[in-house]
């Protein structure tokens, strides 16, 4: 798929024209319908088109990780003060003036309006010659759910917004008004549950995991169900959901059974989920069940996420990262120091321009699931962006957590089918010699009632999707963005504050780092989590200020990072909704000819 994407993107221009404004399209192909769907190999080639657009920057270091870079999880580095780029993004603070905002937006319904094309001449030509071809039905189901995904992220970040599934011609009027997202994902949902049955599994696809399958378009049905019943934020900034949310459980619900029943998969080796990624490997009927393709030279994984690499131009043949997504020290923190997927998850090194390991600050923790390191072959001294690293848009993973989630919301409580679903996600994140107590023990003590489940879930969904940018979404349906973020800024500052003091509820925890240098350059660590207690050892000569960072000792107040980083969002007490849907760009307002202006208070 990489090889293929990679021609795909250098003949895009000759099968469709781009829109230069959302919607707007002069042509729908320099060549006739007839033409590009006329064969399966040809109509394959016309799909591609829609993979494309997530080739383009709009979403390798927008979509996937800077605008979902603002939770009790994974942000962004924020500056003393509003620059009018995506650091807006990340503290609630983006204008209509937002390039960013532009940016994403044009691509989204570029794809959007391929789709359409896709979907009309699958089904005008190549379907109509040839019902029956699984190929065919396999790329209609393929558009149908790409289209979806666009959709989901839009509604994610811009609330209502047009809707369309026809592709646009010369002459239609392109001055569509906002849809209720409550009728788009209903259509979504219904649009796919229809064409599911009709695609084909992974293991039948000739890219596997890097096309869309059938068990990732169950997926996303859950998804979108869960979308559909969960809260959103309404232009008069109160967060409500629609009193038919139990409706769309009981749908995430059966059709996450439906996956369990028909296409299990243990879940396997957690350290090894991020490594096929980057190796570029791509095992079928594992954990992962669909994931962007970045052909060679495309994709930022890597680069503005993963482990931070040093200009190595004079010492190394790996290139340069420029990390723009970290986790925050709280999240860090919030892991059993036992869990496996803690050393996967989050990184306190990162290496400089020889390859010697350096420790990070806490507010710069790096997420430790991509390495540019780790690619087959070094990319070069110059590299930077394009590291083809793929990325995942769906575990199997969550598909046990949403069924978790599901079961506890319909029945008021969790019952066996709930807790074995978390208790199958725990398993892979300890050591068998632990389950008694943290797979059996934990999920007993959690299990007592709704509201008890429903907090170890929410907890669970961190340890487990930490760096992977879901996390955001979860908040905005579970109406606990607000909440998260208080009692994130609460959390660093008490850590902060005890370390300095020396006594507090977090005073166990590391106030300093000690590390020692190895002869290959490493960094072992004498204490990575708590506070040392006896005599340091002469040898861990490296003393690295930890905790004691989260306070700042002349203002007595809080660090920067805590009172810059969710700055847009004012509320303290975390019971007002965050303003987290974006302004419409000012050139879509002026272009929409009155059919669009922006709402939620821009």
């Amino acid at each position: 798929m990489k090889r293929l994407l990679y021609t795909t993107i250098a003949v895009a221009s000759l099968l469709f024209v781009s829109c230069k404004k959302y919607l707007v399209s002069d042509s729908p192909s320099k060549f006739p319908q007839e033409y590009v769907f006329g064969t399966e190999e040809d109509a394959k080639t016309t799909v591609n088109m829609v993979y494309a657009l997530f080739n383009q920057d709009a979403f390798t270091s927008r979509l996937s990780t800077n605008f979902a870079g603002n939770t009790d999880v994974e942000v962004g580095g924020v500056a003393s003060a509003p620059d009018g780029a995506r650091r807006d993004i990340w503290s609630f603070e983006a204008t209509n003036a937002n390039g960013d905002l532009l940016t994403v937006w044009n691509n989204a319904y570029n794809a959007i309006n391929r789709a359409n094309e896709c979907e009309e001449g699958l089904t005008n030509i190549s379907l109509a010659k040839d019902p029956e071809s699984p190929v065919y039905l396999n790329l209609l189901g393929e558009v149908k759910t790409l289209r979806a995904y666009w959709y989901y992220i839009l509604m994610n970040h811009w609330g209502d917004i047009p809707f369309s599934k026809k592709p646009s011609r010369a002459g239609d009027d392109f001055y569509l008004p906002r849809t209720s997202r409550d009728t788009i994902l209903t259509f979504l949902i219904n649009d796919l549950k229809e064409i599911e049955p009709k695609m084909r599994w992974a293991d039948q696809l000739d890219f596997g995991i890097e096309r869309i399958n059938r068990e990732f378009v169950i997926g996303m049905i859950a998804r979108l169900s869960l979308m559909r019943g969960g809260y959103w934020l309404y232009p008069d900034l109160t967060m409500q959901r629609k009193a038919d949310y139990l409706d769309y459980y009981k749908i995430a619900n059966t059709y996450c059974k439906r996956l369990i029943e028909l296409k299990p998969r243990p879940l396997g080796d957690y350290a090894k989920v991020f490594m096929n990624e980057n190796k570029y490997l791509k095992p079928v009927n594992e954990d992962v069940l669909f994931e962007v393709a970045f052909s060679p030279g495309f994709g930022d994984v890597g680069w503005v996420v993963g482990i931070g690499v040093t200009n190595g131009r004079l010492f190394h043949s790996f290139g340069a990262t420029t990390i723009q997504m970290t986790v925050t020290p709280s999240f860090y923190h919030s892991f059993d120091t036992t869990d496996l997927r803690l050393p996967v998850t989050t990184s306190v090194v990162s290496y400089n321009d020889t390859l010697a390991q350096v420790s990070t600050s806490p507010t710069s923790i790096n997420i430790a699931k991509w390495n540019r390191m780790l690619v087959p072959s070094p990319l070069g001294p110059s590299s930077a962006k394009g590291t083809g690293i793929n990325w995942p848009l769906m575990r199997y993973s969550d598909i046990l957590l949403m069924l978790a989630e599901t079961e506890n919301e319909i029945n008021g409580g969790p019952g066996a089918v709930a807790t074995d679903a978390l208790k199958k996600v725990r398993q892979r994140a300890f050591s068998p010699a632990l389950w008694a107590d943290k797979v059996d023990a934990y999920v007993a003590s959690v299990s007592g009632g709704k509201a008890a489940f429903f907090d170890a879930i929410v907890n669970e969904r961190a340890w487990e999707f930490g760096g992977e940018f879901l996390r955001k979404f979860d908040l905005e349906r579970w109406n606990l963005y607000g909440k998260k973020i208080a009692q994130t800024k609460d959390r660093l500052n008490q850590l902060g504050q005890d370390a300095i003091a020396g006594v507090g509820t977090s005073a166990n925890l590391a106030d300093y780092q000690y590390a020692k240098r190895n002869p290959d350059k490493t960094l072992t660590f004498l204490n990575r989590f708590y506070k040392v207690t006896g005599p340091v050892p002469p040898e861990y000569d490296m003393k690295i200020n930890w905790l004691r960072n989260l306070w700042n000792t002349t203002t007595n107040g809080p660090a920067n990072y805590t009172l810059w980083q969710w700055r847009g969002y004012t509320d303290n007490s975390g019971t007002s909704p965050v303003r987290y849907i974006l302004p419409l760009h000012t050139s879509v307002v002026a272009n929409s000819l009155g059919t669009l202006r922006n709402q939620y208070g821009y």
